[in-house]
């Protein structure tokens, strides 16, 4: 008999996550370890499968008792083929997610972009569920988004669509992983944050160099320089967002990411600078954090799973959010 629950990972430039979500939408057996991104695809699809059958191990489940499998990736995919499309990392474009999970799970494995799952996840669940023209803006160590104009993904002709960490925002701006410079997630983002940070290490400051560490020097101290580039970075992100109410008007903006767990710190420069930039008719949409923003793609991958192995019902209240 299948259990009421759906095995669910992201996996991150970082880290990967993995947790059972009920039909409530809620998470048990959470697990989370490093991506070994160095260890090439082989190595981190080994990390994916090692994370999967520990939480199975633990639930005293198997992955045929399952009622999906739902995973997000860093990216734009092929719904179809599980292939990336598009990534912030040029080596992982062309990769299939999907088939080495199939075989290592022996069923079906759902695949998706962590900016499409977050989105779709915030459509789902929680007081955004259900609002057509929903952007959602997902944060790591880039920018990824998804668009929901009528509770479907915008996906565009070749599956890239909303690659918005990669709008040339700045003429002559910083480098970014793609290849070309100015980009939106080159100069804000996780990645952009710690480079940053060096660079402020660089010039003489004592600033720390993780991005949480800042955070919780700004919030706990309130230091200066650490609150000063909190803003900053907020202005940037301001300005992609006020591009993208002007072309998407949507309703509703998400954000979403473990970035965005320092919503609080860069949350008012953000909305200032979103609204002055957009046009005043486009400048009304509400701009909110998920309640959960750290694991709203893995949310996410469980709404994938459903959406594309069913049961169209399994989810009872989307009231409820992971907590």
């Amino acid at each position: 008999m299948e259990s009421p629950l759906i095995m669910a990972v992201d996996l991150g430039v970082t880290n990967v996550k993995a947790a059972l979500v009920d039909r409530r939408g809620q998470m048990t057996h959470y697990d989370e370890r490093p991506t070994r991104m160095e260890a090439g695809t082989s190595g981190v699809a080994e990390v994916l499968v090692e994370t999967c059958r520990e939480i199975l191990g633990k639930a005293g489940l198997s992955t045929r008792e399952l009622a999906g499998v739902g995973c997000a990736v860093p990216g734009c995919v092929s719904p179809d083929t599980g292939v990336i499309v598009a990534s912030a990392t040029p080596s992982w474009i062309g990769v299939d997610v999907k088939q080495p999970l199939e075989q290592s799970f022996g069923r079906t494995v759902s695949v998706e972009g962590d900016g499409c799952a977050a989105a779709i996840a915030a459509y789902t669940f929680g007081p955004t569920r259900g609002q057509d023209h929903l952007l959602g803006i997902h944060i790591g160590t880039g920018i990824s988004c998804g668009y929901l104009p009528d509770g479907r993904l915008l996906r565009g002709a070749g599956q890239a669509a909303m690659e918005a960490g990669h709008m040339p925002l700045f003429h002559e701006g910083r480098s970014c992983s793609c290849g070309h410079r100015g980009c939106w997630e080159a100069h804000a983002g996780g990645g952009a944050l710690r480079r940053l940070l060096v660079e402020y290490r660089q010039a003489g400051h004592e600033i720390p160099e993780l991005p949480e560490e800042l955070a919780e020097l700004a919030l706990e101290a309130n230091d200066e320089v650490a609150v000063r580039i909190w803003q900053e970075q907020g202005t940037v992100l301001g300005l992609g967002v006020a591009v993208m109410l002007d072309i998407l008007n949507p309703r509703t903006v998400v954000f979403s990411g473990g970035y965005s767990r320092s919503w609080s710190l860069f949350k008012k420069s953000l909305l200032k600078t979103a609204r002055e930039r957009a046009l005043s008719r486009n400048a009304e949409a509400a701009i909110v954090c998920a309640p959960n923003p750290h694991r709203s793609a893995l949310l996410g991958a469980a709404v994938t799973a459903v959406r594309l192995q069913g049961p169209a019902d399994f989810f009872v209240d989307g009231s409820h959010a992971a907590s």
